[in-house]
């Protein structure tokens, strides 16, 4: 019943720029989000606005700047509520930069299909902003 969506991408940029990007609201939503509220610590908040959904969660482990393992739902969504999977970021650095290995575990198959799908869009994006380039507005905000 359970899934997990596991990808790699490697990022044109130290891993402790990378990290900066999964734990400062302020860097996070230049790639993925419009509004953030992070507390990086173990049981600290792991809140994301993506295209008015609530993603809400929480940090499970932080290890600068190696890795963050965090929470992941939807307020109000009943088939993912907050905190029902979780996310792992993985950092390692390479001679271009950073390897970024993501897992989402917990996914069901329909989730676990949009979200390879999301992941893909975001992590692009997070291509961009971590080599300190602007991704630009997301097009996913206004669909038209």
């Amino acid at each position: 019943m359970s899934d997990a969506y596991a990808t790699e991408v490697d990022l044109p940029a130290p891993p402790e720029e990378v990290f900066r990007h999964l734990t400062d609201p302020a860097a996070m939503i230049r790639w993925m989000g419009q509004h953030a509220t992070l507390e990086p610590v173990p049981g600290g908040a792991f809140e994301v606005d993506i295209n008015g959904v609530p993603v809400r969660g929480r940090y499970l482990e932080v290890d600068p700047p190696r890795r963050v393992l965090v929470s992941w739902g939807v307020a109000g969504n009943g088939d993912m509520p907050p905190g029902a999977t979780e996310v792992e970021f993985t950092l390692t650095p390479i001679a271009a930069g950073t390897r970024l290995r993501l897992v989402h575990r917990g996914l069901s198959e329909t989730q676990a299909e949009m979200h390879a799908t999301g992941w893909q869009h975001f992590l692009a994006r997070l291509t961009h902003a971590a080599a300190g380039d602007d991704p630009g507005p997301d097009p996913w905000q206004n669909p038209s």
